[in-house]
């Protein structure tokens, strides 16, 4: 009766030993997967989440890669990011408007909300002419996080850093930071605004920065011809401003649309704006 005992404890380890070797052997083409005892989620040999056993937010930023490479190689492909760069202050700076919002809440509203997931696709348009973002600037408002929530995506997605400086009517704090920090010098940037303060942004970007970087001669030129500062509509979500290394300024548009009725891209030359 021993010896029939021994037997069946022999084929129960045999058996276990089996499936042990045939689970393994199954996992490692998954990079010898393995179960962590927290949250009993599959992890690779790289010690990363598998993609497929994961949550949808997960998968989203791994979906992204390749994008977010790119973008990577292009803002690295250049001596952007040195201190040592001469060019004083960014080499592109690329300005947007906050997406539409809750008038009487702090937060964007349901077309806003739809407009920050496609700003990712506004990097990826940018990245196919040759632009890769550094960077992305915003302001801070203690009663507002419309400018904040636009680009949130954005940066999570692509590994972008994202900077707050001052609130929308101090642009002159971030622009002084742009300009003077060596950490900013060569590089592109996004700046998401308040709409009604963007042109005291611009004024600040001409004074300051064709100051820093020697353009003593420079006199802004709007795509009409004129040196006639631009005036952002209030329902014009989707204008996109940008000046080059040497301030030479054009005005484009996002490429996606919304839900909001009364969305517009007017941009009026020799109004001026009330920034506040």
């Amino acid at each position: 009766m021993n010896l029939l005992i021994k037997i069946i404890y022999l084929i129960i380890i045999i058996l276990s030993l089996f499936i042990l070797v045939k689970y393994f052997f199954i996992n490692s083409q998954e990079g010898f997967t393995y179960k962590i005892k927290q949250g009993n989620k599959h992890c690779d040999s790289h010690n990363c989440p598998i993609t497929k056993y994961q949550n949808d937010i997960y998968k989203l930023h791994v979906e992204f890669k390749p994008i977010r490479d790119k973008n990577h190689m292009l803002s690295h492909n250049t001596e952007s990011g040195s201190f040592f760069n001469r060019t004083k202050g960014p080499e592109n700076i690329f300005i947007i408007r906050h997406g539409e919002k809750i008038k009487s809440k702090t937060a964007l509203d349901c077309n806003g909300i739809l407009r920050s997931t496609y700003i990712p696709e506004l990097i990826e348009e940018l990245n196919k002419q040759g632009f890769g973002i550094h960077n992305i600037i915003t302001a801070y408002d203690y009663n507002s996080m419309h400018q904040q929530q636009t680009v949130n995506l954005t940066s999570w997605l692509f590994s972008i850093p994202s900077f707050m400086y001052g609130d929308q009517t101090e642009s002159e704090i971030a622009i002084k930071q742009l300009f003077t920090n060596k950490y900013f010098n060569g590089k592109t940037v996004l700046i998401c605004w308040e709409h009604n303060c963007i042109q005291t942004l611009l004024e600040n970007i001409i004074k300051i920065g064709s100051k820093a970087k020697g353009l003593n001669n420079y006199t802004f030129k709007n795509p009409e011809g004129s040196s006639d500062l631009p005036y952002w509509d209030t329902n014009n979500y989707k204008s996109i401003y940008h000046l080059d290394g040497q301030f030479n300024f054009k005005v484009f548009e996002e490429k996606f649309t919304t839900c909001y009725p009364e969305d517009n891209n007017m941009i009026i030359y020799g109004k001026k704006q009330k920034c506040g």
